[in-house]
C-alpha cells in the first residue's frame, strides 16, 4: 500500500550515507590480511566517508533503522519484506542483520537499470569455476603443467575426521563409502559447527578440543520459535532478539560445547 511505499522511500533516504561510500568501493578491493589496506588507498575519500559514520553503523545491525532511533518501520508488510530480504543474506531477521548489507541491497535493487544477475549456464557453472580455480586448470586445457595436484571431490559424505592414537593430531578423513583420505599436513573442517562433535569420533581428541573435559552434548540456541497456527498446524517464527545464553553456563566453555550450543539460524 501507499504507507509501505512511503516508508520504503524514507528508509532508503536515511540509509543513503551508509550506502554511498560502501557502494563506491568495489568488493574486490576489500581483502583480509596484512596487505588489506593497500587496494583501498585508491578509494581513500570514500573510505574516510565510511569511517566517519562510526563503527556502530558501519559494523552494527539494521535495528536502528527498523526500531529507531534512526528510523522506525511501522508498516507490517514492509517489516515482513525486509525480514525476508535479510533472511536471504544472513538467515536472520532484518534487525539482526548487518546494517551495511541490508542498506546496500535496498540501494542495489532500486538503482536505475537494476537487474537480477544469474550465471550463464546455471549455478552449477559457479561451482565448476571454483573447482577449476582450486585445481588451477582452465576449462580448455588438459596439460599436466596446469595441474597443481589439488582435487575437489563433490558428493563425498564425510563420516569422520580421523586422528592419531592419542588424539592430538588430525590425520585424515573416513568417507561414508569406507574410503580413507590421508592428510599430508592437516585437516581443515568447514562443516557446520554443530557437526564437529559427531565428526570427531576419538574421545581423547574430543576432550582435547573441548579444553580437557568431555563434551556435554549441549543443544543449539534456535533463531526460530516453533508455534502453532489456529488450525493446529505447526509454524516457525523468526525471533527478533538473539537467544540469550544460559547465565549459569560456564564462561570457560570448551570449543565443542561452544559449537554445540551456537545459535542455529535459518540459513
Amino acid at each position: 500500500g501507499p504507507d509501505a511505499v512511503r516508508e520504503s522511500d524514507e528508509l532508503r533516504e536515511v540509509t543513503r550515507d551508509l550506502v554511498a561510500a560502501a557502494a563506491s568501493i568495489p568488493a574486490m578491493a576489500m581483502r583480509s590480511g596484512p596487505s588489506a589496506p593497500i587496494p583501498l588507498l585508491r578509494y581513500l575519500p570514500e573510505l574516510i566517508d565510511l569511517v566517519k559514520l562510526g563503527p556502530e553503523l558501519t559494523t552494527g545491525t539494521f535495528r536502528p533503522y527498523m526500531d529507531g532511533p534512526l528510523y522506525t518501520v511501522k508498516n507490517a508488510w514492509l517489516r515482513d519484506w525486509l525480514d525476508a530480504l535479510a533472511f536471504s543474506l544472513s538467515g536472520l531477521p532484518a534487525a539482526r542483520t548487518s546494517a551495511a548489507a541490508v542498506a546496500y541491497v535496498l540501494f542495489d535493487m532500486h538503482r536505475e537499470g537494476a537487474a537480477l544477475d544469474y550465471p550463464r549456464g546455471g549455478l552449477g557453472e559457479v561451482v565448476d569455476a571454483l573447482v577449476r580455480g582450486v585445481e588451477r586448470r582452465t576449462s580448455s586445457s588438459s596439460s599436466s603443467s596446469d595441474d597443481n595436484g589439488s582435487r575437489v571431490n563433490l558428493r563425498c559424505h564425510v563420516e569422520s575426521i580421523d586422528t592419531n592414537e592419542d588424539g592430538t593430531r588430525a590425520v585424515g578423513l573416513t568417507l561414508r563409502d569406507g574410503r580413507v583420505v590421508r592428510a599430508r599436513d592437516a585437516v581443515i573442517c568447514n562443516a557446520p559447527v554443530w557437526s564437529l562433535n559427531e565428526l570427531i569420533v576419538d574421545e581423547n581428541a574430543r576432550r582435547i578440543l573441548n579444553g580437557g573435559s568431555s563434551p556435554r552434548n549441549l543443544t543449539p540456541r534456535q533463531t526460530w520459535d516453533a508455534t502453532s497456527n489456529a488450525d493446529g498446524s505447526a509454524k516457525s517464527v523468526l525471533r527478533a532478539v538473539r537467544p540469550v545464553e544460559d547465565e549459569d553456563e560456564d564462561k570457560d566453555i570448551g570449543l565443542i560445547d561452544k559449537c554445540d550450543s551456537a545459535e542455529m539460524t535459518g540459513s
